[in-house]
């Protein structure tokens, strides 16, 4: 036995000598780790926005005392889910190992984002258990274009540390939307309209809807709907990473 642990180890040791292994950000070697240490410093939470959905928040001066803390959205037109964590700003390392693993062939990236997300999963979430992940789905014809299912990843990871069901077949992206980048906020609105169709099994159930990546939040309000329109009873939102309100790289 411990001739074969040995063995393993001078295995292990000799496939990183030949194959050192990269950043998930950027690429320079990480000495075995998911990321290098300047990357490693920047992988921390992003404040919280916004109370309700965690967007950019400005209150503003004629904030009512129940509006202090909501985004100018949610004040008027709050969103079809209960509340919403974007835990990582898609701007630092895991934004950039986020981009990798969707567009640069480098899939190997969101294993990286996923152990972080898992780490660093509000506490919330942890105390007040969903009964169920459901990943936000790609549609088909998109999916095959992607070298992984980010969403899909995440949302697998993120069941398995709260130790919940992860329900693949609950939601479906039933149209193929135009990308969302470069479009504006209300665009985003029109696009996304009709684009997911819930499942009647998760009738009831607490729900936590979870995404790669939230811009303006459309994509999860969308979703969220769906999900609303077949009577789930709770719905709780969950993005690794978040990016301004302007138009961004939401899928």
């Amino acid at each position: 036995m411990q001739d074969l642990l040995l063995a393993r180890r001078l295995g292990v040791r000799l496939l990183s000598t030949l194959f050192p292994r990269e950043c998930a950000a950027c690429t320079a070697p990480s000495d075995d780790a998911p990321f290098c240490a300047p990357c490693a410093r920047g992988v921390v939470p992003r404040a919280r926005g916004c109370l309700r959905c965690d967007g950019a928040c400005e209150p503003g001066a004629d904030a009512s005392a129940e509006a202090v803390g909501l985004c100018l959205r949610c004040r008027w037109a709050p969103p079809p889910f209960e509340v919403g964590y974007a835990v990582f700003d898609y701007l630092g390392p895991v934004g950039d190992a986020i981009r990798a693993g969707k567009y640069d062939a480098h899939p190997e990236s969101l294993p990286a984002v996923a152990d972080a997300l898992v780490d660093l999963l509000p506490r919330s979430l942890r105390t007040d258990l969903p009964g169920v992940v459901v990943p936000v789905p790609l549609h088909p014809s998109r999916l095959a274009r992607r070298p992984v299912d980010a969403p899909g990843l995440l949302g697998r990871r993120v069941a398995r540390a709260l130790a919940v069901r992860l329900e693949r077949g609950g939601l479906r992206r039933v149209r193929d939307t135009r990308p969302q980048a470069g479009l504006t906020g209300r665009e985003r609105e029109v696009n996304l309209d009709g684009a997911f169709f819930g499942h009647g099994r998760l009738e009831g159930a607490d729900v936590l809807l979870v995404d790669d990546v939230m811009t303006t939040g459309a994509t999860l309000r969308a979703a969220a709907r769906a999900l609303a329109e077949v009577g789930v009873g709770r719905v709780r939102v969950l993005a690794a990473a978040a990016v301004g309100l302007g138009p961004g790289p939401e899928r």
